[in-house]
């Protein structure tokens, strides 16, 4: 098996779209009756904080809350349109998620929370091959009342876009 032949030097398009320091906004979304009652169903995330309206009115909580594994995968969903315009802008793609780390959750996710994500580019370096980059960046999902509710870490492999053919935009 031979080695791998380095290619040319990997140059991102537009390198302010994705490098690290970068800060990039999602659009705000409500989790409304149906999105709680769907994410709960199909996580199985159906313990009392959860589904138990009388167990959760005695408890400091008042009213049931979402799971932290379903919150993480509405993080996922609300940054995926951000994370790949701004990978695309770069010139990269996302060739595979690497992980998720340093998950915290800090508040109570309740229906009618309106959420958005602060993404930061923490990380953006060529591996050590030199044909794809390892991005990571910080991401923390917000409230309506700006209070941070999860806090984590995401890492992925990129790879990037091929060369636009002469004529086409790129």
């Amino acid at each position: 098996m031979s080695a791998p032949v380095a290619g040319p030097p990997l140059t991102p398009r537009l390198p302010t779209a994705f490098a690290t320091g970068a800060v990039l906004l999602t659009p705000a979304r409500t989790l409304t009756d149906g999105d709680f009652s769907t994410i709960v169903n199909v996580s199985w995330e159906n313990g009392p904080l959860h589904t138990d309206v009388e167990y959760m009115g005695r408890t400091g909580f008042g009213r049931p809350i979402l799971g932290g594994p379903c919150l993480i995968a509405i993080a996922a969903g609300l940054t995926s349109t951000t994370m790949y315009a701004a990978w695309n802008a770069a010139g990269l793609d996302c060739h595979a998620a690497l992980g998720i780390d340093e998950i915290r959750y800090l508040g109570p996710v309740y229906v009618g929370d309106t959420l958005r994500v602060r993404i930061e580019v923490s990380r953006f370096e060529p591996t050590r091959g030199g044909r794809m980059y390892v991005g990571a960046v910080h991401d923390d999902v917000r409230n309506q009342r700006d209070e941070t509710v999860l806090r984590m870490t995401r890492s992925y492999l990129l790879s990037p876009l091929p060369a636009a053919e002469p004529g086409e935009p790129g």
